[in-house]
C-alpha cells in the first residue's frame, strides 16, 4: 500500500515531528479515461451534424424565410398577383419601430412592388406644383384599382386620408426585400436655418416656408423636408450614411454646412435614434400623449449615452465588491444568514399581528360591498373579506410554527452549512481564476446556440413551396369571405378553393366571371382575381430534411448539456483540489488549469454520458408539448390528464437526473470513475446524509438570494445618491435610468459570481461527506476538513506520537 509522509513541528518541543499515514486522497489516485465507448459515441455524433450541416448550407436558401408579406397576406415575389412584385414597401416605416410590432404586426399598409421608389414624394408639397398627371404617377396606392380610379386632386386626397395611398415617401433602396429609406450624404448644403429649429414649429408652418423655398425636383431638399415635417423618421437616418470622422475632416473647407451638419448628427445620435423612438412606443402604451412620450423615450436614450461612464465604473465597482463579500462570508455567512432568518421571523409575526388586527376590525365592522363592475371595486371587496384576514392569519401561524421547529430540529445541520458556505469562500479566494470561468463557458453556449440556430434556418428552408387556393376574408359579406367569382380554365381548370395549386397557371389561367349577357363577348379582355388567389402554405419538406431536423435539435440538446456538464466537472475537479490539499497554502497556483486538462484528458466520455440521459429526457418533454398542440383541436378530456401526466412525470425526471448528474460529475471529479459507479455513489451518499442535503441546499440557496439582492440593492442606492448628489458631473433627465440598468447588470453579475460559489458549496459538502465517512482522525486517515467543521462534529484529528 503507498505511504505518504506528512511533516510537522510539535509546537511544545519546537522538533519536527514525522509521521506515516496509509491512505492516499481520492483525487491524487492515478486516473484513467472513463466512459470512453461514449466519448466515441459522442465524437461520431459531431461528426455526423457536421455533415448535415454542410448539406443544409449546400441546399438551403435563407431567402425563403425572409420573404416579407403585405397586408393582404401575399408573399411579395411567391403568391400569385405579386409574382412580379418582391420587394415591400412601407406607407409610414417608422410605425414598425414599436415594441408590440412582433405580437401585433407593423400598424401601416404594406403592399409589394416591383422596385423600391427611386425619388422622394411629398403630397402636401407637390400637391400645388405638379400637374395632375405627374402626381399619379408618383403616387404609391394599395392596389393599382385605387391608382387608377384617380382622377383629380380632390380623388387623391381622399384616397391619401382613407390611407389608400401614401402620403410620402422617401428614396429607398431594397433590404431583405424591404424598401428602407435612403438619405443623401449632401442633404445639410440645402438644409436652411429654418429647419434646424423643428420643434419650435408647427408642420404647417413648415410647408408655408417649404413651398416658396424648396425646389420640388431636388432630392436633396425634399430629403431634408421630410425629416423636418416628419421627426418620427429621423430615428431611422441616424448613422446611416455620413461618418463622423468625415465630417470633422471637411469642416474647414465648407464649416458653415459642417457645424449644421455636426450639430444635427450629434442630436439624433443622442436622442432621435432607434433606441429613442423604440422607448417611446413602450411609453406609449402606458400613456395617452404621444408626443410626451416620444419626449421622454429621447430623454432616457440621451441619459444613458450621457451616463455610460457612470455605468461602466459602478459596474467595476460592484465587480470588486461581489468578490470582497464572498471573501469576507468566511466571517460573515453567520451573522448574516441568523439575521436575516430572525427577519424572515419577525416580519411573520408583524403578518400575524397585522392580519388579527384586520379580521377584528371587519369581524366587528359591518360593510357594504362595492357594487361597481371594476377591477378595484373586486379587490376592495376581497381585502374587506374577513375570512380572507382569518385564513391568512392561521396560514401565517402555521408556516411560524413549522419554520420555530425546523430552526430547533436543524439548527446543527444548519452551523454545518454555514461552515461550509464559509469553507467555499475560502476555497473561491484561494483560487480566484475561478471567477472567471463562466466567461469561457458562455462563449461556447453562444457558439452552440448559433451553430445550432444557423442550421435549424438553412435545414427549414430546403423544401418545396407548397400553395393552396384561397379565398380572403370580407367583413362585408354574409359568410365572412370573399365572394368574387373566381373562374379558372386551361391548365387551372381544376382549381378549387382550399385545393393545391401553382401561382403561375393560377395568374394565367384564372380571372373574375362576367355572369352577365355580353360576358362570353369579353372573354379576352379577362379581369385577374383580386379576392381569390393562390398562396403560400409552408416549404414541404422531405423525410430526410425532417429528421435531419429533428438530429439538430437533439445535437442542440446533447452539446448544451454537455457544455454545462464540462463547467460543472472542472469546477468540481478545483474545489475537490483545494479540499484534499491538508495543507490549504499547499494548493497549486494553476489549479484551475489543471482541472480542465484533467476533465478534458479522462472524463469526456462521462460528460458524454450524462448529457446523453438529459438530452433523451428533454427531447421526449418536447416531443410531448408538441404531441399535445397536435391534439388540443380535439378537445379530449382523457388525453389531456394523460399527457399532464406524462409532462409532470418527465419534467421530475429531468429535475432528478441533474440533480443526480451534477453530483455524479462531484465524485467523478474526486474518485475518477466512470459515470454510473459516480451515480451510484453520489446517491447513496446523498441518501445517507438526507437532511444535511436538504438543509444544505435551502440553506445555501437562501443565503445566496438574499447576498445578491444586498450587493444589487446597494449597487443601485449608492449610483441614486451619487447622481443625486454630484448633478455638475452628470447632467440627467431621469436618475432612475442608470439606476435601473446598473442594478439589473448587477443582479446579473452577482449571479454568475454565486453560480461558481454555489458549486463550491456543492463539490466541498460531498467531499465532507467522504471525508467524515472514510476517515477517524488517526494519523493513519486524519480527516481533511478544517477545524471549525470539526469543532461543530465534535471531531479532531489525533497527533502523531513524537519521535526520536
Amino acid at each position: 500500500m503507498a505511504v505518504d509522509t506528512l511533516d510537522d513541528v510539535d509546537p511544545k518541543y519546537g522538533k519536527k515531528l514525522s509521521y506515516e499515514r496509509n491512505f492516499k486522497a481520492p483525487l491524487w489516485r492515478k486516473r484513467s479515461c472513463t466512459d470512453v465507448p461514449c466519448l466515441l459515441v459522442f465524437l461520431v455524433f459531431l461528426g455526423a451534424w457536421a455533415f448535415v450541416a454542410q448539406y443544409a448550407f449546400r441546399n438551403g436558401d435563407l431567402n425563403k424565410l425572409v420573404v416579407p408579406t403585405d397586408s393582404f397576406n401575399k408573399k411579395c415575389g411567391i403568391d400569385s398577383g405579386v409574382l412580379d412584385k418582391k420587394y415591400l414597401f412601407f406607407f409610414n416605416l417608422d410605425k414598425c419601430l414599436d415594441p408590440l410590432v412582433p405580437i401585433t404586426g407593423c400598424p401601416t399598409p404594406q403592399i409589394c412592388v416591383n422596385q423600391c421608389p427611386q425619388e422622394t414624394f411629398i403630397w402636401d408639397v407637390m400637391k400645388n406644383q405638379m400637374s395632375e398627371a405627374e402626381l399619379k404617377s408618383r403616387m404609391i396606392c394599395i392596389t393599382e384599382a385605387d391608382k387608377n380610379a384617380l382622377r383629380t386632386k380632390d380623388d387623391m386626397q381622399k384616397a391619401i386620408n382613407a390611407e389608400r395611398c401614401a402620403r410620402w415617401y422617401i428614396k429607398s433602396a431594397p433590404f431583405l426585400n424591404r424598401c428602407i429609406w435612403e438619405f443623401s450624404q449632401k442633404t445639410c448644403e440645402y438644409i436652411p436655418k429654418f429647419l434646424l429649429q423643428r420643434s419650435a414649429r408647427d408642420v404647417s408652418h413648415v410647408l408655408a416656408n417649404a413651398t416658396t423655398n424648396f425646389d420640388v425636383n431636388n432630392e436633396d431638399q425634399l430629403q431634408a423636408l421630410a425629416l423636418t415635417m416628419f421627426p418620427e423618421a429621423q430615428p431611422l437616418v441616424a448613422k446611416m450614411n455620413v461618418d463622423p470622422k468625415l465630417t470633422a475632416v471637411n469642416e474647414e473647407s465648407n464649416s458653415q454646412c459642417n457645424r449644421r451638419e455636426t450639430v444635427i448628427k450629434e442630436k439624433m445620435m443622442q436622442t432621435d435614434t432607434r433606441l429613442a423612438k423604440f422607448i417611446g412606443n413602450i411609453i406609449i402604451h402606458f400613456t395617452n400623449g404621444t408626443h410626451e412620450a416620444q419626449r421622454v423615450g429621447e430623454n432616457v436614450v440621451e441619459d444613458i449615452f450621457n451616463s455610460y461612464l457612470v455605468i461602466l465604473t459602478a459596474m467595476l465597482c460592484t465587480l470588486i465588491a461581489t468578490f470582497i463579500f464572498i471573501a469576507l462570508m468566511r466571517w460573515l455567512a453567520a451573522p448574516f444568514l441568523w439575521t436575516s432568518i430572525f427577519g424572515v421571523l419577525v416580519g411573520l409575526a408583524v403578518g400575524i399581528y397585522y392580519s388579527i388586527k384586520k379580521y377584528t376590525f371587519y369581524h366587528r365592522e359591518a360593510t357594504v360591498p362595492q357594487h361597481s363592475l371594476n377591477l378595484n371595486s373586486a379587490v376592495k371587496n376581497i381585502l374587506q373579506d374577513e375570512r380572507l384576514w382569518l385564513y391568512l392569519s392561521i396560514f401565517l401561524c402555521v408556516f411560524l410554527v413549522i419554520l420555530i421547529l425546523l430552526l430547533i430540529v436543524l439548527r446543527s445541520r444548519i452551523s454545518i452549512a454555514v461552515a461550509l458556505i464559509k469553507e467555499g469562500s475560502k476555497a473561491v479566494s484561494s483560487v480566484k481564476s475561478t471567477v472567471f470561468f463562466p466567461i469561457f463557458v458562455w462563449i461556447l453556449f453562444i457558439a452552440a446556440i448559433v451553430y445550432a440556430v444557423g442550421v435549424g434556418l438553412y435545414l427549414g428552408s430546403i423544401g418545396k413551396n407548397s400553395f393552396r387556393m384561397i379565398r380572403q376574408l370580407d367583413a362585408n359579406s354574409l359568410t365572412g369571405v370573399s365572394q368574387e367569382n373566381c373562374i379558372c380554365d386551361g391548365p387551372a381548370v381544376n382549381y378549387t378553393v382550399g385545393a393545391a395549386c401553382d401561382p403561375t397557371t393560377f395568374e394565367q389561367n384564372c380571372y373574375i366571371g362576367d355572369t352577365t349577357l355580353f360576358g362570353a363577348f369579353r372573354q379576352s379582355q379577362r379581369t385577374p382575381c383580386v379576392k381569390t388567389m393562390c398562396s403560400f402554405v409552408e416549404v414541404e419538406h422531405t423525410t430526410l430534411v425532417n429528421w435531419f431536423i429533428v438530429f439538430n435539435v437533439f445535437g442542440y440538446l446533447w452539446l448544451t448539456f454537455f457544455i454545462d456538464g464540462f463547467s460543472d466537472m472542472v469546477l468540481a475537479c478545483t474545489f475537490a483540489t483545494w479540499y484534499w490539499t491538508f495543507k490549504k497554502k499547499d494548493v497549486p497556483f494553476f489549479t484551475l488549469t489543471k482541472s480542465i486538462f484533467q476533465t478534458t484528458f479522462y472524463h469526456l466520455g462521462t460528460l458524454a454520458f450524462g448529457s446523453l440521459i438529459l438530452a433523451i429526457c428533454r427531447l421526449i418533454r418536447l416531443i410531448l408539448e408538441y404531441i399535445d398542440r397536435k391534439l388540443k383541436k380535439y378537445d379530449n378530456a382523457l388525453t389531456r390528464a394523460i399527457l399532464c401526466c406524462m409532462k409532470c412525470f418527465f419534467w421530475l425526471l429531468e429535475s432528478f437526473l441533474r440533480f443526480l448528474s451534477k453530483n455524479a460529475y462531484i465524485m467523478c471529479a474526486i474518485h475518477g470513475k466512470n459515470f454510473c459507479s459516480s451515480a451510484k455513489d453520489a446517491f447513496n451518499l446523498t441518501m445517507r446524509n438526507f437532511l444535511r442535503v436538504v438543509t444544505l441546499d435551502k440553506v445555501t440557496d437562501f443565503l445566496f438570494f438574499m447576498s445578491k439582492l444586498l450587493i444589487t440593492g446597494a449597487a443601485g442606492v449608492a449610483t441614486y445618491f451619487f447622481l443625486l448628489n454630484n448633478p455638475s458631473i452628470v447632467q440627467l433627465h431621469y436618475n432612475a435610468v442608470p439606476t435601473a440598468i446598473v442594478a439589473i447588470l448587477a443582479f446579473l453579475i452577482t449571479t454568475v459570481f454565486f453560480s461558481v460559489y454555489s458549486m463550491a458549496v456543492d463539490t466541498l459538502f460531498l467531499c465532507f461527506l467522504e471525508d467524515i465517512e472514510r476517515h477517524d482522525g488517526s494519523p493513519e486517515k486524519p480527516y481533511y476538513m478544517s477545524k471549525q467543521l470539526m469543532k461543530i462534529l465534535g471531531k479532531r484529528n489525533k497527533t502523531p506520537k513524537r519521535t526520536a
